[in-house]
């Protein structure tokens, strides 16, 4: 009987969550590129969206590569143009399933860290990529959610190599590196 009175509360707490949207002006997604082998330039995007999916735990980040915020305006243009191809392929979406149970029963104030198992989807092309994050439950209820440390998506995967040498042809470097480290910081509510 105490497990069914469980069980039922669990469920009612599930029912009793919405499906909950990326807050863009509380988010932030960035990238390092290192040119050269020495010089280390911190990058990001400021058109995110995304929810995660009450019933299913499924969790999506919407990346508008258009976006990119590289400090230099032409470079912008040319990542667009050469590297992100975006009249082609304007966003990258990050999936996974998160553990809503495991979210639901978190108080407030309290951390949990977790490991994202999912996959990047850029430039046509699908790719498994995992984060260890730490979730926060905020007062308001959102979950604000950051990664621990990058992970690294490797730029042949997705087909961006030819754009990356563009690039290094362009800027008139040695060499631009094809491992990019990623991180990020959404919250949801």
């Amino acid at each position: 009987m105490k497990q069914l009175l469980c069980a039922a509360m669990l469920l009612l707490q599930l029912g009793a969550v919405n499906a909950m949207e990326l807050k863009a002006d509380s988010s932030s997604l960035s990238f390092v590129s290192i040119k050269n082998d020495a010089i280390a330039e911190t990058m990001s995007f400021s058109s995110l969206t995304g929810s995660i999916d009450d019933k299913t735990g499924k969790a999506e980040i919407v990346v508008g590569l258009n976006s990119i915020a590289s400090g230099i305006d032409i470079r912008n243009e040319r990542m667009r143009k050469y590297l992100f191809e975006t009249d082609k392929f304007p966003a990258a979406t990050y999936t996974a399933l998160v553990d809503m149970p495991e979210l639901v029963t978190m108080s407030v104030g309290e951390q949990k860290t977790m490991k994202l198992t999912g996959a990047l989807v850029m430039h046509g092309t699908s790719s498994p990529l995992s984060f260890d994050v730490i979730v926060t439950k905020r007062a308001d209820g959102a979950l604000h959610v950051v990664t621990l440390a990058p992970s690294f998506v490797d730029t042949q995967r997705f087909g961006l190599v030819a754009g990356v040498a563009k690039l290094r042809s362009l800027a008139g470097l040695n060499n631009i590196g094809l491992a990019v480290p990623v991180s990020f910081s959404v919250t949801f509510q």
